[in-house]
């Protein structure tokens, strides 16, 4: 579709103004010889016609195909991204929840000794456990 309408769209204007130009310069030119060249100057701006029309189409296919393969390059590349922060951010995670198990327990740890020291009774659980401790 875009093929027609872009080779009529160059065409028609040629062909009109090589029309309009042999009729309106004839000056010794019998009647066959501007019908000869009317017809010439028409196969001459129908082929430039289509030599551009031809080039203009494939230009925009050869754009749609570029497209498609950054949009899916950069498609790729950004899954991996996704895949790859998700991955940092589970370790990160990881990371921080085993320092954070570590302060309490050391905190912990901190309050039993402090609590033995003084010989006061201690029956707090140990972080991550609800048994009391003997």
């Amino acid at each position: 579709m875009l093929f027609s309408i872009l080779y009529v769209v160059q065409t028609l204007p040629g062909m009109a103004f090589i029309v309009w130009l042999e009729l309106a310069h004839t000056t010794t030119d019998s009647a066959i010889d501007t019908v000869k060249a009317i017809i010439w100057g028409i196969a001459v701006v129908g082929g430039a016609a289509l030599a551009t029309t031809v080039s203009l189409v494939e230009v925009q296919e050869l754009m749609l195909g570029t497209r498609d393969i950054i949009n899916d390059w950069l498609q790729k590349r950004n899954e991996a991204a996704e895949a790859k922060g998700h991955a940092e951010g589970h370790e990160e995670g990881r990371v921080e929840g085993r320092t954070e198990m570590r302060e309490e327990f050391l905190s912990w740890v901190g309050r039993r000794d402090t609590a033995r020291e003084n010989d006061e009774p201690f029956d707090e659980p140990p972080p991550g456990s609800d048994k009391p401790i003997d």
